[in-house]
């Protein structure tokens, strides 16, 4: 088969997408958008600065996605021991010990966030 025989065999809703592809691809002159700055600028130029502070910037999100992730073993945790309560198999102060201790393991983990930030910081 050859494409003229493909482009006749098509139907309409084919032929009109085709169409209007190439016509939008010929036409779209957009231009990219700019690069946000680190939160620490950096000198111009000085693009070793300028990688290492992206890299601050990266080491930031990954703290807070680990800080989100402790949050969320914390919150399961506690309301696995509020399901074993439903079926009697835990007591209300194993809930609380787990409620306590949940939150006392993620003061530690936002104290350790907050550490590894100032030593992480390239100023």
């Amino acid at each position: 088969m050859s494409i003229k025989n493909l482009w006749h065999r098509s139907g309409a809703f084919v032929k009109t997408a085709a169409i209007s592809a190439m016509v939008a691809s010929q036409t779209a002159k957009a231009a990219l958008p700019t690069v946000a700055d680190p939160s620490t600028a950096a000198d111009d130029g000085n693009f070793i600065q300028l990688f290492q502070n992206y890299a601050f910037d990266i080491g930031i999100v990954i703290g807070l996605l680990l800080g989100t992730l402790g949050l969320v073993v914390v919150v399961r945790n506690v309301l696995g021991v509020y399901a074993k309560i439903a079926d009697g198999k835990a007591t209300w102060g194993e809930l609380g010990m787990q409620a306590a201790m949940g939150v006392l393991l993620l003061v530690f983990t936002v104290f350790l966030l907050t550490e590894a930030s100032g030593v992480l910081d390239p100023a």
